[in-house]
Order: structure tokens, then sequence, then C-alpha cells
């Protein structure tokens, strides 16, 4: 089941190195990951762009982006279909809240990733139903 990393890591001086090397390698391996969730994001809001004013674009396509770092940062989920309903809401609103300073509510980002997951559901035949209950 896939995990989200919490909490501090102490990593011993003489090991840095190591670690750096290591965080890069699995930097490059998740980056094919990284790279498909970001031409989907594109497309949804090419295609939020044919029914929305573009303010509302960019506002649900930077909450989108921003939870694409979050799944490839901090979770080891290596498709969409693993995505929690615990990812998408909680731990995503969490994190948010201490990583992003901006206007946006916790409305606002439930709203976005429904409209995500519903688009990859409709156009790309991408369906994660746990996260689509979460964000009822």
């Amino acid at each position: 089941m896939a995990k989200v990393f919490t909490g501090r890591v102490v990593i011993p001086g003489d090991q840095i190195e190591a670690y750096f090397q290591a965080m890069a390698e699995a930097e490059k391996a998740r980056e094919p990951f990284r790279k498909h969730l970001e031409s989907l994001n594109q497309e949804f809001e090419d295609h939020l762009a044919t029914k929305y004013v573009p303010k509302t674009v960019r506002k649900h396509g930077s909450i989108v982006a921003l939870f694409i770092d979050f799944i490839c940062h901090y979770t080891d989920v290596q498709s969409i279909e693993e995505i929690t309903k615990g990812m998408v809401n909680s731990h995503f609103r969490s994190w948010y809240r201490r990583k992003v300073l901006d206007s946006a509510t916790e409305s606002d980002l439930r709203v976005a990733l429904r409209k995500f997951f519903q688009f990859l559901a409709s156009e790309k035949g991408i369906t994660n139903q746990k996260a689509l209950d979460a964000l009822k």
C-alpha cells in the first residue's frame, strides 16, 4: 500500500553525500511519473479553458501542480490508481497549509482536485474511485 512520508529524518554528517546521491537517484526514477502527471495537468488546464475564465483555470491548475509536487516528493505512489483518499484529503490539505502561502481554502483544494480526478475519469479513462469518493 502506498505511504505518505512524514516526520523528520536524522542523517549523520558522514553519510550526507550518500543521502544526496540516493535522493537524486530517487528523483530521476520518479521523473517519468512526474512528467506524465504534468502533461495530464496541462491537458486539464486546456480542458478547463473551454469552460472557465483564465483566473479559475490558473487557480485549479496551480493547486493540481502543487498536488503533483506533494505526490512526487512525499509519497511512494507509482501510478494514479495508487493515490489513496487520505492523500487527496487530509495529508494534502495539511501539507498545503504548512508549505504554501496563499488564500486558497480547503474548499478550493477539494474542488480543484475533484475536477482533476473527474477529468481523468471522463476524458482519459483513468479512474480512481477512492479519490473521487473522498472529494465529494
